[in-house]
Parts: C-alpha cells; structure tokens; sequence
C-alpha cells in the first residue's frame, strides 16, 4: 500500500504525497523523478526522450517553468486519496485533470513550436531558479537552444511555513537537515516568517531571469492568479485547519481569524460592488495558511521587469461574481483561465503585441481600502511580516 513518503524535507509536500510523484533533492529540496521530469497532457515525459525527439525536428522550444499552477494540480485528489487508501483502493493522480496553460498554448503555436511543462508542485523562486540551470546546463550538453522561458511563482514563496525559510533548508546536505528538526525554529515567533522572505524573492526572481539572459532565451513572467471568494485557511472544501502551537503560529491564526470574520461579512452581500471586491482582496492578503500571492510580491514582480525589460503577462478575471470557475481549488487555475494565460502566451510568442508590459488598472479599487479598513475594524499594526 503506498504511503506517505517519509524523506521529504518540505513538510507540505511530506504531507500531501501518498503515490511516490516527487523525490526528495539536496539541491532543489525535492523534483519529479528521473523518468517523469517533464508534465505532458495526459502523461509524464522524460527528460530522455523530449531531447530525442527535439534532436530530430527544427522546432523552437517553449520551457514553461513554475510551481503546480503550472504543472496542473488537483488538491481535492489529494482528501480523495487519504479515503481511498483506508479503503485500500488505487490511490489517483492529482495531474492531468484539466488542461494547463502548457497544453493551451500548444493547440495555439502548434507545430512550431514544442512546449514543455516543466512545473514543480510546491516549488518556489529559490527552487525553480535551481531547477532552471539544471535545465539549461543539460540542454546546452545537447545543443539544444530554448528560445522562450515562462516564469510562475509567488504563491509557494508567499506562504507561511512554521517561521521556516526555504533558504534555511533547500540546498544543505543531511546533517544540516538533521540539525534543523532538532532545533528548527529559531526565528522570533512573535512575526509571521514566509518561505521566501520578499526580498529574497527579488534576488531569485532576479536569478531566473538573468539564466534565461544569459542563455539567450526570451522571458515571459506571468502574474500568479488566485481565487478572492474562497474561504480563507482551507485547502479543499469541507476541510479545516488543524491549528497546533508553532512559532508565528498565533499571528497567523489570528490573521487568519480576521480574514474570516472580514470574509463572511464580504460574502454576504449578494451583489458585486468595487468594496466587496477589495474586501475579498484585503482577505487574501491575510491568509498565510493557503498558497495565494501577496500584493507586495506582486509588486516586486512588476518593478523587476521594467527593470529587466522582459515580458509581464497578466490576466484579468472577471470578478463580478464567484470566481471558483477558473479554479480547481484554493490557486490552480483549470482551463478557463489556463487558456486565457495561453492567449496572451500565444500573442507575445506569435509577435501580435510589442508592448512588453502594461500595468493599467481597469479600475481604481484604492479609494475602498479605508472602507474596509472600517468594516475590518482591526488595528493596523498588530502584526509584523518581514
């Protein structure tokens, strides 16, 4: 019978991973195993057999790289499993059940091009930077040019982890691992400590864009997109938090008590208004439970490619009610918005659009804030993020 596996440094993915889909790795942390590096359509690629077939076509290569969003990941497979196993039926995968951006974009540049999903559940900035010169360095071994680069993290690197930093961790060799469960918090707990502090996602984001530079490869950054009507705190419906004492952990709990109470009053008016959206907004911004992008790595996002002069793709949803239809579950977008992603993919990659970035807002949602502000009643320095 499969079972967890017990050797995953990351706890998130120790406690999602039943069937075996990822190994444990000293320089990523953990990856998709040898045989399955790459996520097709309705089964896994190896790496082998992508640079066989590359080797004999002229075909320019799409590399799209990122977290489960973009690998495609159904977390209600994951509560399914838990029940089959005591079932002691097949456990099922938590891939392939919808279309990814990967597989859009390629029933839309076609034979051209070859895209290749080359996302990691879980993974983060500091991760995927790793990942992606493991790439380059073999693709460059087979003389096998990557002309475009799509990048998606921020929800991973943006989410609380115990106070524990991927830094800390991704990278060192057993023994510091080891040293680490022995005395694994050291940081203050009085402060909510994210996976990857803010300005240490500038330097990897920095990082990942400059690989792809330097290897003469177009970058396409694309803005994580996450639902604002779900329900703080939860990973799949009819499911709640188990709430256990750990550094950063009454911060956290406690923003997370806020963002309910502000997300149940928000929820209850049954009609879309500029203030309940901001209200939504302001709720995403205190849930560190769930994996969904704050406003400040956004932020950090937009200034890096103006400073780095590469391509920002951004979607906008439509809002005006109940956005779950773009979601699988707390932030993996499913086809309706994979495609949208893909459509601007398509336009950049096609050479239909030359603006490389465009940060007009469709509408001014910062007149609200003092609004809710006041609906939140909630001081504004009752907790520190660093």
């Amino acid at each position: 019978m499969s079972q967890k596996h017990p050797n995953f440094k990351n706890p998130i993915i120790a406690a999602q991973t039943f069937d075996f889909p990822f190994v444990a790795d000293t320089y990523q942390g953990h990856t998709m195993p040898s045989g399955r590096e790459f996520v097709g359509e309705n089964a896994f690629i190896p790496i082998e057999e992508l640079i066989k077939n590359l080797k004999g076509t002229n075909k320019k290569v799409v590399l799209n790289i990122g977290d489960s969003s973009t690998s495609g990941w159904d977390s209600n497979i994951v509560t399914q499993n838990r029940e089959r196993i005591a079932q002691n039926l097949p456990l099922l995968s938590a891939f392939f059940q919808y279309k990814t951006y990967s597989d859009c974009l390629r029933a839309l540049i076609k034979d051209e091009y070859v895209v290749v999903n080359a996302g990691v559940p879980a993974h983060t900035s500091l991760q995927g930077s790793r990942r992606l010169k493991l790439l380059f360095d073999r693709f460059n071994k087979e003389n096998i040019p990557i002309h475009w680069v799509t990048v998606y993290y921020g929800n991973n690197d943006s989410v609380w982890d115990h106070n524990r930093q991927d830094k800390e961790w991704v990278g060192r060799n057993m023994r510091a691992f080891i040293e680490k469960l022995t005395k694994p918090f050291k940081k203050s707990s009085s402060s909510v400590v994210t996976r990857v502090l803010p300005d240490d996602y500038q330097i990897y984001m920095k990082e990942i864009i400059r690989t792809c530079q330097n290897n003469n490869a177009n970058v396409l950054v694309i803005e994580p997109i996450t639902p604002i009507y779900w329900k703080p705190g939860t990973r799949v419906l009819n499911e709640d938090l188990e709430r256990r004492k750990y550094p950063g952990s009454d911060q956290v709990y406690q923003l997370l008590d806020d963002a309910r109470a502000l997300w149940a009053q928000a929820i209850k008016q049954t009609h879309h208004s500029d203030f309940k959206e901001v209200a939504l907004l302001e709720v995403r911004e205190k849930d560190f439970v769930v994996p969904r992008i704050k406003r400040s790595y956004v932020n950090i996002l937009r200034s890096l490619v103006q400073e780095m002069d590469v391509w920002y793709i951004k979607v906008d949803l439509d809002r005006n009610e109940d956005d779950i239809c773009y979601f699988i579950d707390y932030c993996h977008p499913i086809e309706k918005a994979n495609q949208l992603i893909a459509n601007k993919l398509a336009e950049v990659i096609s050479g239909k659009v030359t603006r490389k970035y465009d940060f007009t807002m469709k509408k001014n949602l910062s007149t609200f804030s003092k609004e809710v502000e006041q609906l939140n009643k909630l001081p504004t320095d009752h907790y520190t993020l660093y």
